[in-house]
């Protein structure tokens, strides 16, 4: 009912049951947080937040465009995904989560948080 009862009931969903996602049509582009990190404004920007019913391996780094790059794969259960690609993380002037984003999600998930990019 609250946006802000989101993260603590995706950390307390019941795994294994079904895949919960929560899908927001934009970002708060009037918060300073995330024009601090996006370039401006995009009405593609969608923000998505996944509690899965069993772990997926996703890959940190992958090109749609073609084969993925065999590097790290991780086992994920909690996922929050922004579609932005004028971020500045993107241009290599950031790594890491969106800070923005990671320091709500870190008060829910704890601060070992990882990061990755699909692009193409």
């Amino acid at each position: 009912e609250k946006v802000l009862d989101l993260l603590p009931a995706l950390r307390s969903a019941p795994y294994g049951d079904e895949d919960i996602a929560v899908v927001f049509d934009h970002m708060d582009f009037g918060n300073r947080a995330i024009t601090d990190y996006f370039q401006y404004e995009d009405h593609r920007t969608t923000l998505a937040c996944f509690a899965l019913a069993g772990p997926q391996n996703r890959p940190l780094s992958a090109n749609t465009c073609g084969d993925m790059d065999g590097g790290p794969v991780l086992p994920v259960r909690t996922c929050v995904v922004h579609t932005f690609k004028h971020a500045l993380g993107h241009l290599g002037l950031e790594g890491g989560p969106v800070p923005a984003l990671a320091s709500v999600t870190s008060r829910w998930f704890g601060p070992d948080q990882v990061g990755g990019e699909t692009w193409g």
